[in-house]
C-alpha cells in the first residue's frame, strides 16, 4: 500500500463517526430520512474529495473551510454546480454546525461565527457560479471583484510619472479588493504585461486575518514567480501602505542574500486582474500554513515570514520558496525599470 492509499484510509476512516454522528442527529430532529441521506452524501463528499485530496484534512480539523470550497473548488470541479446544489450545500453546512455546538465540539460564540461567515458570503457565492457559468465572461474575470460597481469603490488604475526603483505589479484576490475598495474590472489584464515586469516585481496579495479590537489586517504577499512570500499588517485600509512595507522587506531581504546588490526602498505600482490559477491555488497553500503559525503561542511576523518560505512547495517540485528566490535572484538580479504605463508613487514608511 503507498503513502497515498495509507493517509487516505486514515482519513477516511477518521470522518467516519463524525459523518455518522451527523447522520444520526439529523434523522433524531425528525429531518426525514431522505434528506437526512442527502445532507450526509453532501458532507462525505466535501470530507472525502476535497478536504482529503486537496487539504489533507480530516473532517475535524476543516470543517470550516467552506469559503474556499464553495466560492472557488466546487464551483469549478462538480459539473453539477449551480444555484439550487449551491443552496443545497449551504443548508447542509447550517445544519453540521449546529449539530458541531450540539455535539459540544464548538461553543455558541464559533457556532455563530460560522454561521455569519455563511450568512455574509452566501451572496458572493452565488455571484461568482453565476458569472462562471455565463459564457460570455471570460474565466480569468470570474472572481474578479467589481462586477457589482458597489457604491464606494475606487478604481487604482493610474497615478503619476515613475518616481522611484521599482515598479511593482500586484494582483489582488477578491477579498483584498473588497478591503481596499479598488474595482478591478477596468484595470489591465495580467496577460496584457509580458516583457514589462521584472519577476521580482509581480505579486498576489491575499488577505489572511484581521486582529480584533486593534483593527489590524494582515495581508499575505506571494511573488508570481518564485512564492517567496511576506505577511504585512495593515491598519489603514490604504493599498500603497501595504506595498511600501513590501518593498522595504524586499530590499532587506536582498541585501541579507546579494550584499552587492543594492535595491533601493520606494517606488511605483500598479494594480491589475486575471491570476494565474496555479498561483492562486498555491498561495491558498502558503495561506493556510500563515494561518497554523498565526495560532502558535506568541507568534511573531519575522518568524512566520522566514517559517513560510522554507515550505516546500508541490508547484516548484518540493523547492522551498526560500531557494527559489535565490535561484532566480543570481540568474536574473533586479535592474531598474522605466515603466510607461498608468501608475501609483507610494512613499516608505516604517516596517512594522
Amino acid at each position: 500500500m503507498d503513502s497515498y492509499e495509507k493517509r487516505r484510509q486514515e482519513i477516511e476512516a477518521a470522518n467516519q463517526p463524525l459523518l455518522a454522528g451527523f447522520h444520526d442527529h439529523l434523522i433524531k430532529v425528525k429531518t426525514g430520512k431522505k434528506k437526512a441521506a442527502n445532507h450526509f452524501d453532501s458532507l462525505a463528499f466535501f470530507a472525502n474529495e476535497y478536504l482529503l485530496n486537496y487539504q489533507d484534512q480530516p473532517l475535524e480539523e476543516g470543517y470550516d473551510d467552506i469559503s474556499t470550497f464553495l466560492d472557488d473548488w466546487f464551483i469549478r470541479k462538480c459539473m453539477w454546480s449551480d444555484e439550487a446544489s449551491l443552496d443545497k450545500y449551504i443548508e447542509t453546512f447550517r445544519k453540521f454546525y449546529e449539530f458541531l455546538h450540539l455535539d459540544g465540539r464548538i461553543d455558541k460564540a464559533r457556532l455563530q461565527e460560522l454561521l455569519q461567515l455563511i450568512d455574509e458570503s452566501k451572496d458572493i457565492w452565488f455571484r461568482h457560479l453565476r458569472r462562471y457559468n455565463d459564457p460570455s465572461i471570460d474565466i480569468e474575470d470570474v472572481w474578479d471583484y467589481g462586477e457589482s460597481d458597489e457604491p464606494g469603490e475606487s478604481d487604482e488604475s493610474g497615478g503619476t510619472e515613475p518616481l522611484g526603483s521599482r515598479h511593482f505589479v500586484i494582483m489582488l484576490s477578491g477579498r483584498a479588493a473588497k478591503h481596499f475598495k479598488v474595482r478591478t474590472q477596468a484595470l489591465p489584464k495580467t496577460d496584457q504585461l509580458d516583457g514589462e515586469s521584472h519577476w521580482m516585481d509581480c505579486w498576489r496579495c491575499e488577505l489572511v486575518a484581521e486582529h480584533r479590537p486593534s483593527k489590524t489586517v494582515y495581508f499575505l504577499l506571494t511573488n508570481a514567480r518564485t512564492l517567496f512570500s511576506v505577511v504585512i499588517p495593515n491598519s489603514d485600509r490604504r493599498i500603497e501602505s501595504v506595498v511600501s512595507v513590501l518593498s522595504q522587506l524586499l530590499a532587506k531581504e536582498v541585501t541579507r542574500l546579494r550584499p552587492e546588490i543594492l535595491l533601493p526602498e520606494g517606488g511605483t505600482f500598479r494594480i491589475v486582474r486575471g491570476q494565474p490559477r496555479s498561483l492562486i491555488g498555491s498561495q491558498n497553500e502558503l495561506l493556510r500554513c500563515t494561518l497554523n503559525l498565526f495560532d502558535e503561542p506568541n507568534p511573531s511576523l519575522e518568524n512566520i515570514r522566514r517559517e513560510l518560505n522554507r515550505v516546500p512547495m508541490f508547484s516548484l517540485k518540493e523547492v522551498f520558496p526560500e531557494d527559489s528566490f535565490k535561484k532566480y535572484l543570481t540568474e536574473d538580479p533586479p535592474s531598474v525599470p522605466s515603466p510607461t504605463a498608468k501608475i501609483i508613487p507610494f512613499p516608505p514608511p516604517s516596517v512594522n
